[in-house]
């Protein structure tokens, strides 16, 4: 089901996130995406849902600066946040996109899963280690998602994601983060974030 994804809408405030149910009335369950500006969102979407067109990957970081909805045969729905940690951009419009995002984050009913996408290739940020911790404090269930795996050797890939695991969970006081790699060249990654969304959302 993850390869019928369409796109719904850009929201540039709350008052244009849609009001997405199923035919019987229930929220339909989103997973939001989140994570900096060139971690590889648009790739991951893409790759997950093989729409190489679905969302747009442009070579410029901080392109995406709206909220993104994707409904997937109108049963579940994908939301990309813009990214932090962008650069050349205004203050004004920094913080515009902050206050978006903390719109979803904080009030959207329908959001069961976050996907904190942190590239494999360099220890978190302290955008990273923030959001973790922000996650953590609100008992969001979240994720880690490890991207552009495919850049680093199996034992250099694994000492990153141990000290950057160890780094987030000072951050979060102790709580362990989840995690699973990915790499766009690898579909046993894209199966097992697919597995890890229909557990995380309760899908049998």
């Amino acid at each position: 089901m993850f390869k019928n994804a369409t796109f719904l809408l850009s929201a540039s405030s709350k008052e244009h996130f849609p009001d997405l149910k199923t035919e019987d009335g229930k929220d339909i369950p989103e997973v939001a995406f989140v994570g900096k500006s060139n971690v590889g969102k648009s790739s991951l979407l893409n790759h997950l849902t093989q729409n190489r067109k679905l969302a747009h990957i442009s070579s410029k970081p901080g392109k995406t600066r709206l909220v993104n909805f994707f409904t997937l045969d109108d049963k579940l729905a994908l939301v990309d946040l813009p990214g932090y940690g962008f650069a050349k951009v205004s203050k004004k419009v920094r913080s515009e996109w902050g206050e978006l995002m903390e719109d979803y984050l904080n009030e959207r009913q329908n959001l069961r899963l976050i996907l904190h996408l942190i590239d494999a290739r360099h220890l978190p940020t302290k955008d990273d280690l923030a959001f973790a911790e922000w996650a953590s404090h609100f008992e969001r269930s979240f994720v880690i998602v490890f991207t552009k795996a495919d850049k680093l050797n199996r034992g250099a890939l694994e000492r990153q994601c141990r000290e950057s695991l160890a780094l987030l969970a000072e951050t979060t006081h102790g709580t362990p983060s989840p995690y699973i790699t990915y790499s766009i060249k690898d579909a046993k990654a894209r199966v097992q974030l697919m597995k890890e969304i229909k557990l995380r959302i309760g899908w049998d």
